[in-house]
Order: C-alpha cells, then structure tokens, then sequence
C-alpha cells in the first residue's frame, strides 16, 4: 500500500482541498470523482470555505460520482444531493461541470443515459482522479465484496446492497482502474483492522473489494488518519 498517515481527517482533506487547487490550474476540463460518505462531507465543507471557495479553477474541474443511491437529489442518501447542499450552492461552477447519476429516474434507463455520458465526456474512459471511500465490510462505491464482476466491461452497473436490498448505480471496477489517479480517503479507528489485512495479505486472497481495485496505468494510493491506521 502506498499509505499517507494524517493526524486528522481534517489534515488529510486539506491536502486533496489543495490538491484540487493545482488540478484547476491546468487549464483543461479535468474529470474527478467523488465519493459518498462522512470523510467527504468534511472535504466539501473545506472546499466551500476560504482559501478553496476562490483558489480552486472551478470552471475547469468536471465532477462525476463513484455511485449513488437511486434516490432524488432532496433525499439525504443523494450522494449528488449531499455535494450541492455542502460545495455547489456555495461556489460558482458551470452547470455542465456537473455530471450527476441521476437517482430519481428508472435505474434502467438512468444506467444507459449515464454510460453514454460517460463515454461521451472522458477522453479514453480516463478520470484524472477518482477519490473512493471504503466501507468497514471492504466495499467501494457500490462495488461490494462477494458480488462485484471485476471483469465486466461496461462503465456504469447496477448494484444492490447485501443488506438493505437499496438500488444504487456505480462505476465498474474495470473503469475504475482506468484512471490516471485513485485515492481511497479513510478514515476512523472501525477500518483500521480490515486496513491491516489489505496491508499484509495479498488482494486475491480477500474478498474485498478496495483490496483489488486499483490503478492499471497510473498512482493508487490511501490517504488515512490516525485511527485508520493504527495497526499499519
């Protein structure tokens, strides 16, 4: 594992805020995907704050997602929603910057709409930087352990969660590791043993997930606080 330890989330979220400060300056559309989750909220609150709000090039960063629940974008679970609320009223970005899974629509029809999107808008399927989270059961996006075809072709599939049964839309893992850049930003002392596992086993010989998924071409990398990484 390539492993960068913070001492707070709040550390490691300035560095990507300031990360995305020199991506904007390349002065080219630069395609980035977020990720859902509590480490990310605080990533888009730093953003819509002073220094980022102003420093950041946002008309030259294009935003996308890693998955998002099939809901609309008023629901708390919106992945896209969450974003809007927390970064997108608060800074000026074009519209279409913003490429959203649009979870209100038919999962069928979003799936086909937002795969075309996909291949319509990334040069060569290749996202810049495609930031991840990972769940305590070793998932990404919604890519989940025991149920994730890591040699489906498409860019976009339709997931269900092993739990609630929820309906969610996400990059495959083939797109994924397409990219030029992934950073799985974790954080909090629940992820810390699974962290260890990824760190000491080989990826075929686990079940999850962001143990396997990683970039074929370019950097993968994890960004940790203290208690993520405890046990490395």
């Amino acid at each position: 594992m390539n492993t960068t330890i913070f001492n707070t989330a709040q550390d490691a979220v300035e560095k990507i805020a300031q990360e995305f400060v020199e991506y904007s300056r390349q002065n080219r559309p630069v395609h980035i995907s977020l990720s859902g989750g509590s480490t990310p909220k605080l990533l888009f609150e730093t953003l819509a704050q002073a220094p980022f709000n102003t420093e950041v090039r946002w008309k030259n960063l294009h935003f996308w997602w890693g998955d998002d629940r099939m809901v609309a974008p008023q629901d708390p679970e919106s992945n896209y929603g969450e974003v809007q609320k927390l970064l997108f009223d608060h800074i000026q970005i074009p519209a279409e910057n913003i490429h959203r899974i649009r979870g209100e629509a038919p999962v069928e029809q979003e799936l086909e709409r937002f795969s075309q999107e996909l291949k319509d808008c990334v040069p060569n399927l290749e996202f810049d930087w495609i930031i991840l989270g990972m769940g305590a059961d070793g998932h990404t996006a919604s890519l989940f352990p025991h149920q994730t075809n890591f040699a489906d072709e498409n860019v976009a599939v339709i997931a269900k969660h092993p739990e609630s049964g929820q309906i969610r839309i996400s990059k495959t893992a083939k797109l994924i590791e397409r990219a030029k850049r992934i950073t799985y930003l974790v954080t909090g002392g629940s992820k810390a043993q699974i962290l260890k596992e990824i760190q000491t086993a080989l990826p075929q010989d686990l079940p999850y997930p962001a143990a396997k998924i990683q970039s074929r071409n370019g950097i993968t990398e994890w960004y940790l606080d203290k208690e993520a990484g405890a046990l490395l």
